[in-house]
């Protein structure tokens, strides 16, 4: 298997990313938005590493960011001096 087709772990994806196994467990069970999507392998979550790479890419360059919901702000108005 190349080292672009291997599969991470929980330790291993914790590793990558220089955080703590019971932090990438706590962020599986939320659906934080700072974790990739994982797939299951029997009870195991895994990742690609390949698909790991692509996602903190895509997390550096703002790829990311979802819209925000509502409406957008207008700009506040100035006051004139002359009142």
């Amino acid at each position: 298997m190349s080292e672009e087709t291997e599969v991470l772990t929980v330790e291993g994806l914790a590793k990558l990313l220089g955080r703590t196994e019971a932090s990438i467990r706590e962020g599986i069970r939320r659906g934080v938005p700072w974790l990739p999507k994982s797939f299951k392998m029997g009870n195991r979550h895994c990742w690609l590493k390949e698909d790991v790479r692509k996602f903190l890419r895509e997390f550096r360059d703002g790829d990311q960011k979802k819209p925000k919901a509502g409406r957008k702000r207008q700009a506040p108005k100035l006051w004139s001096a002359s009142g």
